[in-house]
Formats: structure tokens, sequence, C-alpha cells
């Protein structure tokens, strides 16, 4: 993962919404996103996972703040970029789903959520594909969709370019 576009996303955060710059947290080291995710079991093409989350660790949330402003993706709902134990949380939660839901069995193991919506839309995360011949690309997932998989951007680059575009010219995601 190219680093340079991470410093982008940040930069472009930063010019169109410093409150959301200025809650970004510290990212994690990479040796404890590797144990972690080694332990819960997600194999494959982690680096994108790793390189986000390393970057930085989410978003610190305040109730007081709109949804919608600690968004990185303007115009794009309010998908919102939560600290890494939170949503390494999510990724073993798509196990449970797959007990009780047909249409989650494909998303279990394989795919690891990045940016989570809170449950307010019909997609309910951004995730990346860790199955290596996919080349990390990046998919919505909606929860309550017969084929809960919707195709986004080909790789994780494509993807953060895509929302430095966004942010700097304050729109939402191409895939939306």
């Amino acid at each position: 993962m190219n680093s340079t576009l991470l410093l982008a996303l940040e930069q472009a955060i930063s010019d169109r919404n410093p409150v959301l710059a200025k809650r970004l947290r510290r990212g994690r080291s990479e040796a404890f996103l590797r144990k972690r995710l080694e332990k819960e079991g997600a194999t494959g093409c982690v680096e994108p996972v790793v390189a986000l989350f390393s970057w930085k660790d989410g978003t610190e949330l305040d109730a007081s703040v709109p949804p919608e402003r600690v968004s990185p993706f303007p115009g794009s709902g309010y998908f919102m970029f939560m600290p890494f134990t939170f949503i390494v949380g999510h990724f073993d939660m798509f196990r449970d789903y797959a007990k009780h839901h047909e249409n989650m069995k494909q998303v279990a193991g394989r795919y690891f959520p990045l940016f989570w919506n809170g449950s307010k839309g019909i997609r309910d995360w951004i995730a990346v594909d860790l199955e290596p011949s996919q080349n990390s690309r990046v998919v919505l997932i909606d929860s309550h969709a017969n084929d809960p998989i919707d195709p986004a951007y080909a790789t994780f680059e494509e993807f953060i370019t895509d929302a430095v575009r966004a942010n700097r010219e304050n729109d939402s995601l191409k895939c939306f």
C-alpha cells in the first residue's frame, strides 16, 4: 500500500473537515495489528487493513458531533471510521450472522470491514476482500440483501484515491 495515498487522504480530510481531522486517532503498530488479525482468523491479503489502521486508528466519536461531520466521505451517508478494536469485532460478528443468515455465509472470514454506517442505511459496511486473488477489492456489504456483496472498487488503492478525490471536491464516493 502506498502510504502517500493515505497522507493525501489525511490532507484532503483536513482541508474539507478540520473537525474530523482533529478526531483521527493515532495509528496502531503494525505488529499489534498483525497479531490481532491472526488471532481473529483474518488471513489472506491483510495489507490494506494493516496500512489503514497503522495510519490512523479510527476516529474519536462524540455524541455532540453529528455522524455526517465525522464521516470521511462527504455526501456518502454516515460511514464512520471506527477504531480497530471495534471494527475487528464486526469481522467476528460476520461469523455469528452467517450462523443465522444464509446470505452472510459468503461474507464471514473473507471480508474485513473498514468503515461502518452505524446501520443507518441499506449498506452496512465498506469492506476489503481478503482473498489474495481479488487484489484487495473493496465492496459494500448489505447484511439485509439476498446478495450482500456489492463490488465497489477493483483495489484498495482505487478506493483511497476516490476518497481523496471526494474530499478534495466535497463530493460523494463514486460507488454511491
